[in-house]
């Protein structure tokens, strides 16, 4: 099958290929809200919701992944990966997840909405459109940074869903029809293939590659979105942010705090204080800044930095902070 043939060469490439400027894919991890029902229903901590997209340009098809996401612990952080009811505990996939398609898809108020899952463009379609999980394919762990990889893939489970399970996913996959037959991606186009949700106030690191069908022999890999201390992170090193922190550079700290304030009532992304995904900058990302402040995480993998040390927390500041905001609600 095709998308087998392009993963060996997206696998072998990554020891060979130092450049991807020719790539026409690109891929982000964009934050998405999660409904308050739905989070209060999965736990009483912190709940957040990260989707791994593809953009493509026209001539170019997404149709493998390799990733491994390892939460971390320690320095105030603790939490896991949470694993929906309706989650796959052996493809870390739920086939149901076509909430953006219209009918047939789990409602915001829906635990199973925010599961964390791997996917192929279209929820995994297949040709005729009407089959959701029948393109997806799981070929075992990740061979990135150090491979091979092995022939099964960790993924969380339901039974995880502790503050002491679920802490990594490693996996392979691919859509095994090529992505030739999902018109939706034909042009220009973004899509889900990945999503995580964070039950706890940790973070990580995510360390992989996508590769294409219009240059199949390159690995388009990861791309580095921290901040700071964290700008040095290896190539292929995508950080997924402990709670609060939306300067991305490893620290809950003043910095977010000020930027949160600074544009409380409005609305904004995730670097301008939207730490929660809504689209507002409000008290919801305020309390979660104020919950984590002091937190910090070590060095990504495969860095020559330090550990990061997360500065002391300061209540005086925590709570001028926070009167200030209850005088902005008055005025």
């Amino acid at each position: 099958m095709r998308w087998v043939h392009a993963l060996g060469a997206a696998v072998a490439a990554t020891t060979l290929v130092g450049s991807v400027a020719q790539a026409t894919l690109s891929v982000n991890l964009v934050p998405v809200p999660v409904n308050p029902t739905a989070a209060a229903a999965i736990s009483s901590n912190t709940v957040r919701t990260f989707q791994l997209k593809v953009t493509q340009s026209a001539g170019e098809k997404w149709n493998v992944g390799a990733l491994k996401l390892t939460l971390a612990s320690g320095n105030g952080l603790s939490g896991y990966l949470y694993a929906s009811p309706n989650h796959d505990n052996t493809l870390a996939r739920n086939s149901n997840f076509g909430f953006n398609q219209g009918a047939g898809g789990y409602a915001a108020t829906d635990v199973n909405r925010y599961d964390t899952f791997v996917s192929t463009p279209q929820f995994d379609v297949n040709s005729t459109g009407t089959v959701q999980g029948s393109n997806l394919n799981v070929a075992g762990s990740s061979d990135f940074p150090t491979g091979p990889g092995t022939a099964t893939p960790v993924v969380p489970t339901t039974a995880g869903n502790t503050s002491a399970g679920n802490q990594t996913l490693d996996i392979v996959w691919g859509d095994q029809a090529g992505n030739q037959a999902t018109t939706a991606t034909d042009g220009t186009t973004s899509y889900i293939v990945g999503q995580f949700t964070v039950v706890g106030n940790t973070g990580g690191f995510i360390r992989g590659y996508s590769g294409g069908t219009a240059a199949s022999n390159t690995p388009i890999f990861f791309p580095n979105n921290g901040t700071g201390p964290l700008a040095a992170a290896s190539q292929g090193t995508m950080y997924l942010p402990i709670a609060g922190d939306a300067s991305l550079d490893g620290i809950t700290n003043q910095t977010d705090l000020n930027t949160v304030v600074g544009s409380f009532g409005n609305a904004g992304t995730y670097t301008q204080g939207d730490v929660n995904g809504d689209g507002l900058i409000n008290q919801s990302d305020l309390n979660i800044v104020v919950g984590s402040f002091g937190n910090g995480i070590g060095a990504p993998p495969g860095s020559a930095l330090g550990a990061l040390v997360p500065e002391p927390a300061s209540l005086g500041v925590l709570f001028g902070a926070m009167a200030l905001m209850a005088r902005k609600r008055r005025d």
